[in-house]
Order: structure tokens, then sequence, then C-alpha cells
């Protein structure tokens, strides 16, 4: 069976591994959020703050990979992840410097236009897919996760 034949027969399931995914953004959040800034803000910006803060959350990311399996794990990713996500979208609302605007024309054919920073768009889907993956195993055997993984 050829690579291109086995990756198309995959399930959702099987894409949405929290395993995978906690392991995806682990390191896509740790490298791009925490360690470049630590490393090129000065100590006293917003920026190397922030970056302070996602260590933290890059040490919650790294305890849900190693500490919890099964089902316990699917909970607590789609919990933590939707709640990142859900701070995301806040902040993204929230500030004014990052062009959120959402208008709706009330007239047929009912256009409505959402705009915002294209720049947050990774982290939102990383994020989104983390708790997805955490909801699609919210109801799993003990080891089904694990049976995906392989």
């Amino acid at each position: 069976m050829s690579a291109a034949k086995s990756i198309l027969d995959l399930d959702l399931r099987r894409i949405l591994n929290p395993k995978t995914w906690l392991l995806i953004v682990l390191i896509s959040h740790t490298i791009i959020a925490t360690i470049v800034p630590l490393f090129t803000e000065e100590a006293d910006s917003t920026e190397f703050l922030a970056a302070s803060y996602g260590l933290v959350i890059s040490v919650v990311l790294a305890s849900l990979y190693f500490i919890p399996t099964g089902e316990t794990q699917a909970r607590m990713t789609a919990i933590i992840a939707g709640a990142v996500l859900i701070w995301i979208l806040a902040t993204l609302i929230a500030d004014s410097g990052n062009n959120f605007g959402l208008s709706v024309k009330l007239e047929p054919p009912f256009l409505y236009k959402f705009d915002f920073d294209l720049s947050l768009t990774p982290p939102i889907l990383l994020w989104s897919f983390l708790s997805l993956s955490g909801f699609v195993y919210w109801n799993c055997e003990k080891d089904e996760t694990n049976q995906y993984s392989e």
C-alpha cells in the first residue's frame, strides 16, 4: 500500500488522537511562543512576560502528555485546550490592535463579514484541533487512545 493511500485511509478518530496533538502543540508552542521570545525579548517587555506564562502552559501540556492516559487524558486535554482557545479568541476580540471585525448585512442575501489578524490563525487552528481531539475521545475506553497512537 502506498504512503498516500494509507494517509487517505485514516479515519477521523485516528487523525485526532490526543497524544499526537498534545505533542504537536507542545513542541510548536514551546519553540515559537516560549523559547524564541525568551531569548530575543528584553526582560521587562510584555512579550517576555507572555513567553514566561507560555512556559507554564508548556509544562501543563507536557504533564498532560506524560501523566494521564485514555479517557482522563482526553477529558483534561479537551478542557484545558478549550479554555486556552476561548482565551485566545477573547483576547482577539478585546484587543483593538488585532483588527477584529464582524459585520452583518441584514437584507438578502444576508452577507456576513468576519475579519481578524491572520497571524493568529496558526495558534487558533492548533488549539482547536487539540481541543477537538480531546472531545472526540471524551468517552473512550482506557486503552483506546494508545491503540490509535501505534
